[in-house]
């Protein structure tokens, strides 16, 4: 998508909001942050803009959009884009993000390397905020990742859009790691798939942690009335022990009333070098939760595994103590308004594979 069609989708998102449009910036100045990444101290187009921030922030040029590190702050109504590492960084501050589209995110063009990650709570720090009724897209890692957090993340009501079927990155929609708290809530995540070589599959929503990965156990986590579209595995836990193992320590995460569909078979080597992996939940833990979720498509049908790709509707082989029941799985292909209004209807029901996360 080029800069005008960016511009116009965002200013139709904030529209349909009934928000008030925005005229695009000029490309910003680059301002060191002291946050260090692949040896760079990275630059930010902004660096803890006081109060309220909304409008236009172009970050062409720039490795940050908009880099807070400390004190309280909202973005909200803003359309950040154009850095090629991150859109957002909270290292440390109180930072709610609403109402806002973050998009091209990345290099130019997109490559395999492991950065480009729309809205970032970084590892390590003491991240706080909400994240909320955002739309993400055109990024080349991940949409939204909280690696950590000093109190629970809402992670609600979002829209997160990879790029599809892609052979040079395996993108991640939404992420949460090494020990954060998090509620990933009535999120609609879609396109996060990989179609390369090096052992991989993308991930719609993510949970990553333990010694295995070098990070805590992330734990009680609530997946709740999420949509995910077209995604190699459409849910993900991975918590694992120091040999890789599901963990001894119980994790106790919860995947409720999820509508999860794949109509296609894109992966190629999620599960070794010449066979791809694909699920529409997936769990390595140890007491997690599994109720109510309704997985449809060929992309997630047992029936269709074979040689060139495994395939579960719940994959459950490497975990332990798992809770599975009342989940529903149709073999046949979704139309994607379908699928929504699957969606809607479940929102009201009361050994390691690979993948890349981002630390």
């Amino acid at each position: 998508m080029n800069d005008l069609g960016r511009d116009i989708r965002a200013g139709l998102l904030l529209g349909s909001l009934g928000l008030i449009g925005f005229a695009t910036s000029a490309e910003a100045a680059c301002t060191p942050t002291g946050f260090v990444r692949d040896a760079i101290n990275l630059t930010a187009a902004l660096i803890n803009p006081p109060g309220k921030l909304s409008g236009d922030v172009n970050a062409n040029g720039c490795n940050i959009g908009v880099y807070y590190s400390s004190g309280n702050h909202q973005v909200r109504n803003a359309n950040i884009h154009g850095a090629n590492y991150y859109g957002i960084v909270n290292n440390g501050a109180n930072v709610d993000i609403q109402d806002s589209a973050v998009s091209n995110i990345g290099e130019k063009p997109f490559n395999g390397t492991q950065h480009g990650v729309a809205i970032y709570f970084a590892f390590g720090s003491n991240a706080r905020g909400n994240i909320m009724n955002n739309s993400v897209w055109d990024y080349q890692k991940g949409g939204i990742v909280v690696n950590a957090s000093a109190s629970p993340v809402q992670i609600s009501d979002n829209t997160v859009t990879g790029l599809g079927p892609v052979n040079f990155i395996a993108q991640n929609g939404i992420q949460v790691g090494y020990g954060a708290q998090a509620n990933v809530l009535r999120n609609r995540v879609s396109g996060n798939s990989y179609t390369g070589p090096n052992f991989a599959s993308s991930g719609g929503i993510l949970l990553v942690g333990g010694d295995c990965y070098g990070g805590d156990l992330t734990k009680n986590v609530q997946i709740n009335g999420n949509t995910a579209l077209a995604n190699d595995v459409g849910v993900w836990l991975s918590n694992l022990d120091a040999v890789c193992n599901a963990p001894a320590i119980p994790t106790k995460n919860t995947v409720m009333n999820n509508a999860v569909v794949n109509n296609a078979v894109n992966n190629t080597t999620g599960n070794g070098a010449t066979q791809g992996y694909q699920a529409g939940i997936a769990d390595n833990g140890n007491q997690d939760t599994i109720q109510n979720n309704e997985i449809c498509g060929p992309g997630y049908d047992p029936a269709a595994s074979g040689p060139s790709a495994a395939l579960f509707a719940i994959d459950v082989t490497f975990t332990n103590n798992p809770k599975v029941k009342n989940n529903t799985f149709c073999g046949d292909a979704l139309s994607v308004s379908t699928a929504l209004a699957l969606a809607r209807t479940q929102s009201h029901i009361s050994k390691k594979r690979h993948f890349r996360a981002v630390r």
